[in-house]
């Protein structure tokens, strides 16, 4: 028998310890930080933001000469050759019989250089329309940095307010089952009715189903969250609680985060420095309408066996292009990256109109949050007295027991609503900094 303890003694310190490794304590702050690091999203924008760096380069690229090089050795049959230069003459002035040359092989290098003097300003244009859309995709990424943020804020405050719920109704679960108890021991000497203990009983019942739901719904957002901060999958999720305070934060005036969203979003400055992309581009597309001029140069070694060698060929000179024809494809094109820059100033317009809606939407849920807080604090503290009162009614037999099992049930909802809309007022906070573009200052995020 001793065995046995020491045995179940070891496993139980065993699975304790396994558990304590697998369980972790974290801040918002930390949350938000290993959520960026981790983000497979945001590793994708960085993706498209390296890709737009490679086209700017390839961009800058078509401004320096280009060099082309190629040579050859050809093995070839035997051909007649017939030579139509007039042949060497004798002493007497009669032509000399010359011998055709037996040609068997080949050799050849070519290499041939070109820079570009003049392409219509359309190089100099693709530069800067490649040089916005980078910019344009890097600001893109920084934007989705504040998005995946306010995810993982919004994961973290669903996380505290299932955690704060579960211990409300774990406190209420013992109130009842403590209540069950007494009821019990009424019911055995007579002093209450069955059907008062079933009521106490079913209440009870309800109450370990309420908990039942909630510690799944802490399995699933615990699951979410380590997903979203890369954690192993069985990793324990506890929540820093001295971080979430019971006041809701100060908000400015709605001028104020209108003014600071025209400033500080991203999404809108990339919506911008694309449409500075779209002129650019239609600038270069214009290029279409002048002459190309470059200078180019060349050198030829060539080698024919008793034929024909070739060394030192060099030639230099400067080249002019323009196609008539392509004029009229110049025209529409030019319309095309017209409509484009269009569409691209319509966009960024919409945008900024939409940025303002959500500003507006966004500070009047937050005022709507503040009142809801001292909408529920009031009828906590009066769902509490109607307990009280109700309790003393039913002790007194002046109240049935389903109106002190109505009263308990909605002291305990008040208490759970009182939480969540703190909770949710905090997250709506957050919200707000974001829709103005402030919400990297709360958590530090560098651009």
């Amino acid at each position: 028998m001793k065995t046995y303890y020491l045995i179940t003694g070891f496993l139980w310190l065993l699975s304790w310890q396994l558990q304590a490794q697998g369980s972790t304590q974290i801040t918002l702050n930390q949350a938000v930080r290993m959520g960026l690091e981790n983000s497979k999203q945001l590793k994708v924008a960085y993706a498209k933001t390296q890709e737009a760096q490679s086209q700017l380069a390839q961009a800058k690229q078509r401004q320096y000469p280009t060099v082309d090089m190629s040579a050859a050795y050809l093995r070839v049959n035997s051909p007649h050759i017939v030579t139509h230069f007039a042949p060497p003459r004798n002493d007497t002035g009669q032509p000399t019989a010359t011998a055709t040359p037996e040609v068997s092989q080949v050799a050849y290098g070519i290499v041939n250089v070109t820079q570009p003097l003049f392409t219509g300003f359309r190089l100099h244009h693709s530069v800067e329309a490649a040089a916005y859309l980078k910019r344009a995709a890097e600001l893109n990424a920084e934007s989705q940095k504040e998005d995946i943020a306010l995810n993982i804020v919004a994961a973290y405050y669903n996380f505290y307010k299932l955690e704060a719920a579960h211990d409300l109704v774990e406190q209420s679960l013992e109130q009842a089952q403590q209540r069950v108890k007494v009821f019990a021991n009424l019911e055995h000497n007579g002093v209450i009715t069955r059907n008062d203990l079933l009521k106490a009983q079913l209440q009870q019942s309800n109450i370990e189903l309420t908990l039942v739901d909630i510690d799944n719904n802490i399995e699933v957002a615990n699951f979410d969250l380590g997903i979203l901060l890369g954690l192993p999958e069985n990793t324990v999720i506890s929540i820093d609680t001295t971080q979430i305070s019971d006041v809701a934060p100060t908000a400015e005036q709605a001028a104020f985060y209108l003014q600071q969203a025209q400033t500080n979003r991203l999404d809108l400055k990339a919506a911008s420095t694309s449409e500075k992309a779209a002129h650019a581009n239609t600038q270069a597309t214009k290029g279409g309408y002048y002459p190309s001029v470059a200078i180019t140069g060349g050198y030829v070694n060539a080698h024919i066996p008793g034929l024909l060698t070739v060394t030192n060929a060099v030639n230099a000179g400067v080249g002019l292009q323009y196609s008539l024809s392509g004029i009229f494809d110049t025209r529409h094109q030019v319309q095309e990256a017209r409509a484009r820059q269009d569409e691209s100033a319509l966009t960024t317009a919409m945008q900024a109109d939409q940025i303002k809606s959500e500003v507006f939407k966004d500070y009047a849920d937050y005022q709507k949050s503040l009142k809801k807080i001292e909408t529920l604090k009031v009828a906590s503290q009066q769902a509490a007295e109607n307990f009280r009162i109700t309790q003393n009614n039913y002790n007194n037999s002046l109240a049935l027991i389903t109106d002190l099992l109505d009263a308990e049930v909605a002291r305990l909802q008040t208490r759970v609503d009182q939480l969540h809309a703190k909770a949710d007022a905090q997250l709506s906070f957050y919200q707000l900094e974001k829709a103005a573009g402030l919400l990297s200052q709360d958590f530090t995020i560098q651009p």
